[in-house]
């Protein structure tokens, strides 16, 4: 018998150290309803589920408006750059003139409007210049003169809006952008 009484004795020695050392509390053993665990009613925890519930949609709804107010920014903000795209469009299409084809008889002239850019592609014309100046020849890099002849294939600028032109000798084909007046 001494040796299962140490069996059981030992046992019962090391939960007692446990409980001590580890210092569980008598809330372990406590009476449901006391003061240690105390009891609460069904209303109060489902006031207490309310208010946590209106706490949660509360902060739902900051975020929520938060988010559509940005919404509704970035929504405007697209809106106004797709109209100014729009403009920007509407006003390329208009203001930039193209290039287009003119074809001129022997004895025609063409004055042009300042910075109308003129190519004779075929035949023979002389430059129109004003007194303040020639046709500048963006190809040459030169200064076209009053009846010099205007080479083929190169690219003329008119500065001023002053009477400048060509003057068409022989049946000729011009690239044209801008304004101009035949005469």
């Amino acid at each position: 018998m001494g040796m299962t009484i140490k069996k059981y004795i030992m046992p019962v020695i090391i939960v007692g150290v446990l409980v001590t050392t580890l210092g569980i509390s008598k809330d372990i053993f406590a009476d449901p309803g006391s003061q240690e665990d105390p009891l609460v009613t069904l209303s109060f925890v489902e006031k207490r589920i309310d208010q946590v519930k209106y706490y949660i949609d509360q902060k739902i709804d900051e975020f929520s408006g938060n988010v559509s107010s940005n919404n509704d920014e970035l929504n405007n903000k697209n809106e106004e750059l797709n109209n100014r795209i729009v403009q920007l469009e509407q006003m390329s299409a208009k203001e930039i003139p193209k290039l287009e084809v003119v074809e001129l008889k022997d004895g025609q002239k063409l004055i042009a409007k300042a910075g109308v850019e003129i190519i004779l592609r075929g035949g023979k014309a002389t430059a129109i210049t004003s007194q303040a100046g020639g046709l500048s020849d963006v190809t040459g890099a030169i200064d076209i003169k009053q009846g010099q002849d205007i080479p083929a294939n190169h690219l003329l600028i008119i500065p001023r809006d002053d009477g400048r032109g060509v003057f068409v000798e022989q049946y000729a084909i011009f690239m044209i952008k801008g304004e101009y007046e035949i005469q």
